[in-house]
């Protein structure tokens, strides 16, 4: 059963690059969203396995990032959120941590980064684990 990822950022570039490190770990990009609030209707329609998303993007419908972290940390419990932000501040990381977040990388990322985040995957989702 495939790993499906939901990828939520108002940059096509970083969408592309989350993408081909996600498919790289072997996830299956089901999704992607410019905003928070098109990411609540596709993760209520996919329910994917993992959702990644930026902290800064325009707001819409008066729907931030925080907003749906808490909306499927209470709707899909079980959903991961990787947070991937340019937003550095340890005190920000803390407070997505407490939010329940799986994890947040700083953009931009680099192949360690990402590799920290593969393994962490790979515990979570066993069928990941004979990928390289």
């Amino acid at each position: 059963m495939p790993v499906n990822v939901l990828i939520v950022d108002d940059s096509p570039t970083a969408r592309h690059i989350i993408a081909y490190h996600l498919r790289d770990a072997g996830c299956k990009v089901v999704g992607e969203a410019e905003n928070a609030a098109d990411a609540l209707a596709l993760v209520r329609e996919l329910k994917p396995d993992i959702v990644t998303l930026d902290l800064m993007m325009p707001v819409k419908d008066g729907f931030d990032s925080k907003a749906l972290v808490r909306i499927i940390k209470k709707e899909a419990p079980a959903t991961k959120i990787i947070v991937v932000s340019i937003i550095s501040y340890e005190s920000v990381q803390r407070e997505f941590k407490d939010e329940g977040v799986f994890a947040y990388v700083v953009k931009p990322f680099n192949e360690f980064a990402m590799r920290t985040i593969k393994l962490k995957l790979k515990r979570a989702f066993p069928e990941l684990a004979g990928i390289k």
